[in-house]
C-alpha cells in the first residue's frame, strides 16, 4: 500500500523538479526588474520560502525501497544530437536539494541588514546560486549537468567579487582560476565520454564499460574537477580567500552548498563509471583526505581573524566526509552523506552568526573582542549551540556522521582513522579556545561597570573598537528566523540520524557499491560467444554504413 501512496505522490507532483529550477530562476529575474531594496528582499525571501515548500514534496513522495531516479520528466532539448532536458532524483541527491532549499531562505534573512550596496543584485545572485544548484544535483542529463555546473560559477563569481571584503579581487581571481581549469578537465573527459558511449543519457553511461587504461585518465580528469570544488588537500588554495573575503550569505552558499557538489560529482560519476580506477585511487585519495583533515585544523588553530580560522575549520570536516565516502563501505558512504548534510548546516549557521558579530564591530579579529557574551547572550548561546554540533558533541548533528566514517575508515586503515581522530581533538581545542577569547572574559573597550559608566563624566574613554551598545544589539527579528532553524536542524539531525540515512541506502547500494563489485568471471564459451556476438555488431554496422 505505501509503494503505491508514494507512486500516487510522485504523479501529483509530476513536475516538482522543474519548478525548484526555474521558480528561483525566475524570482532572480523578477528582483532584478525592482529598484527598491525592501521589495527586492521581500520578494527573494518569498520565492526561496515557497521553493522550500515545495521541496518538501520530494520527502513526501520519495520511495525508499526505489534506488534509482524517481519523479523523472525528459523533453528533447536538442533531438538531432540527443540531447534532453532530463532531471530526477534519487537518493544521493534528495538530501542536498533539501539542504539547498532549506539553507537559501535563511541566507536571505540573515543578509537582510548586512547588504547595503546593490541589494537586488545581491539577492538575485543567491536566487540564481539556488537554481543553478538544483539543476545539477537533478540532471540525468550530463549535457544539462555540465551547463548547470558552469552557470554555478556566475553567481558565486559575482556574490565574491562584488559584495565581498578589502581583498575580493584576489580571492575572486583565484576561486575563478581553479574553477575554471577543473571544468574545463571536466569538459575533455565529457567529451571523450560521450563520444564512446554515444549517449548524454546518464543510464547508458552508468551500464557502459571502461577500459582500464580509459578509467584511469577519465577518472583522473573528473576527480580532479571535483576535488578542487570539493575542495581536497593540495587542491584548497582558493578556499580560505573565498570564504574570508565573501559577504557572510555568499560564504554559507559556498561552503554549506556549493562544495557539496564535489562530492556528489564524485559519487554520481567517478565511483560508478570508472570503478576500478576508484578502487585504485582510494588509498591515495583517503591519505590527502586524512592530510586535509589535520591541515585544516593545524592552520585554524593558528588563526586571528575567526572567519579564516572558520574556513580552514571547514576544510578539515570536508576531509573526513572524503575520507567516509572512499572507504566504499555502506556504512562510511551513508557518514559521509550525511556528515555533508550535518556540515552543511551548522557551518551555515557558524557562518551566518560570525557575519552578524562582523556587522556590529565591523572587525573579524579576535584582538577586537571579547566578554560579547555579556552584552550579546542570545547570540553568544546560538553560537556555542552550533558549535558543539560542529566539534562532534554526542547528541548533535556533527556526532553521527563522524562516527559511521571513522569506524569504516578504521576497518580499512586504524592509522588513517586514529590521525582523523587527533585532528578532531586539535578542532575541539581551537574551538573552545576561540570562543572563549570572543565571548568570555571582560569586555573589551567597555568599562566593566557600565551603569556607572553612564553616571560617572569621568568615565566615557571607552576603547576605539567599542561603538556603543546601538551596534552590539543582539540578535534582530530576521536574525532570530535565520538561525533558529538550523539550531533546531542540528539536534534533530543528531537524535535522529536514521531518518536520514533510510533514503540514501538503496540508492548507494545500487549507485556505487554494486559497480565496486567485480563482474563475474566468464566461461571460456561465454567469452567467445561474446566476442562473436560483438563480431556480428561491427559487421552489421559496416553493412548499415
Amino acid at each position: 500500500m505505501a509503494p503505491i501512496c508514494a507512486h500516487l505522490r510522485r504523479k501529483r507532483f509530476v513536475l516538482i523538479l522543474s519548478i525548484l529550477i526555474f521558480l528561483p530562476m525566475g524570482g532572480a529575474l523578477l528582483v532584478g526588474l525592482f529598484p527598491q531594496a525592501r521589495v527586492s528582499r521581500t520578494l527573494s525571501f518569498l520565492v526561496s520560502l515557497v521553493t522550500f515548500v515545495f521541496s518538501l514534496a520530494l520527502y513526501g513522495g520519495f520511495d525508499l525501497s526505489d534506488g534509482g531516479f524517481q519523479f523523472k520528466e525528459q523533453f528533447d532539448l536538442v533531438a538531432n544530437l540527443g540531447i534532453h532536458y532530463s532531471v530526477g532524483i534519487d537518493g544521493l541527491s534528495l538530501w542536498l536539494i533539501l539542504l539547498s532549499t532549506f539553507i537559501t531562505p535563511l541566507v536571505i534573512l540573515g543578509s537582510l541588514s548586512a547588504i547595503e550596496k546593490n541589494v537586488r543584485g545581491f539577492f538575485a545572485s543567491v536566487l540564481l546560486m539556488e537554481a543553478s544548484v538544483i539543476g545539477t544535483l537533478a540532471s540525468t542529463d550530463i549535457f544539462l549537468f555540465y551547463l548547470f555546473w558552469e552557470l554555478m560559477l556566475i553567481p558565486a563569481f559575482f556574490l565574491i567579487g562584488v559584495w565581498g571584503g578589502p581583498n575580493r579581487v584576489r580571492a575572486t581571481i583565484k576561486f575563478v582560476l581553479f574553477t575554471m581549469l577543473g571544468s574545463l578537465l571536466l569538459l575533455v573527459a565529457l567529451i571523450y565520454v560521450i563520444h564512446e558511449v554515444k549517449s548524454f543519457e546518464y543510464a547508458k553511461l552508468f551500464d557502459h564499460f571502461f577500459p582500464e587504461d580509459v578509467q584511469f585518465w577519465c577518472f583522473l580528469a573528473f576527480g580532479l574537477a571535483f576535488f578542487i570544488k570539493v575542495p581536497l588537500f593540495p587542491f584548497h588554495a582558493w578556499l580560505p580567500d573565498a570564504y574570508t573575503e565573501a559577504p557572510a550569505g555568499g560564504t554559507v552558499l559556498l561552503s554549506a552548498v556549493m562544495v557539496k557538489l564535489g562530492a556528489y560529482g564524485l559519487l554520481r560519476f567517478c565511483i560508478p563509471l570508472f570503478p576500478n580506477a576508484a578502487k585504485d585511487f582510494a588509498p591515495w585519495i583517503m591519505a590527502l583526505a586524512v592530510l586535509g583533515v589535520i591541515h585544516g585544523a593545524l592552520m585554524a588553530s593558528i588563526q586571528t581573524d575567526f572567519k579564516r580560522l572558520m574556513a580552514y575549520s571547514s576544510l578539515s570536516h570536508m576531509g573526513l566526509i572524503l575520507l567516509g565516502l572512499f572507504t566504499f563501505s555502506l556504512t562510511g558512504l551513508q557518514g559521509g552523506l550525511l556528515q555533508m548534510i550535518s556540515h552543511g548546516v551548522y557551518m551555515a549557521g557558524l557562518f551566518l552568526l560570525i557575519g552578524m558579530l562582523y556587522e556590529r564591530r565591523k572587525s573579524n579579529e579576535m584582538d577586537a573582542f571579547g566578554g560579547i557574551a555579556k552584552v550579546l547572550p542570545v547570540l553568544s548561546t546560538a553560537f556555542l549551540w552550533l558549535m558543539v554540533a560542529a566539534v562532534g558533541i554526542p547528541g548533535f548533528a556533527g556526532f553521527p556522521g563522524e562516527i559511521l566514517i571513522l569506524v569504516s575508515a578504521y576497518k580499512i586503515s586504524p592509522l588513517l582513522a586514529l590521525i582523523s581522530i587527533a585532528g578532531f581533538v586539535l578542532s575541539a581545542w581551537y574551538m573552545f579556545n576561540f570562543y572563549g577569547k570572543v565571548f568570555l572574559g571582560p569586555i573589551k573597550g567597555q568599562p566593566q561597570d557600565t551603569r556607572s559608566s553612564r553616571k560617572s563624566s569621568g568615565e566615557k574613554n571607552l576603547d576605539k573598537n567599542f561603538e556603543g551598545s546601538r551596534n552590539l544589539e543582539d540578535l534582530r527579528w530576521h536574525e532570530w528566523l535565520a538561525v533558529l532553524p538550523l539550531a533546531a536542524a542540528v539536534l534533530w539531525i543528531g537524535l535522529t540520524p536514521n531518518f536520514f540515512l533510510r533514503p540514501m541506502e538503496k540508492s548507494l547500494q545500487l549507485g556505487v557499491i554494486e559497480k565496486l563489485k567485480p563482474p563475474p568471471v566468464m566461461t571460456d564459451f561465454a567469452a567467445r560467444e561474446r566476442r562473436n556476438q560483438i563480431e556480428k555488431e561491427i559487421e552489421k554496422e559496416k553493412k548499415h554504413r
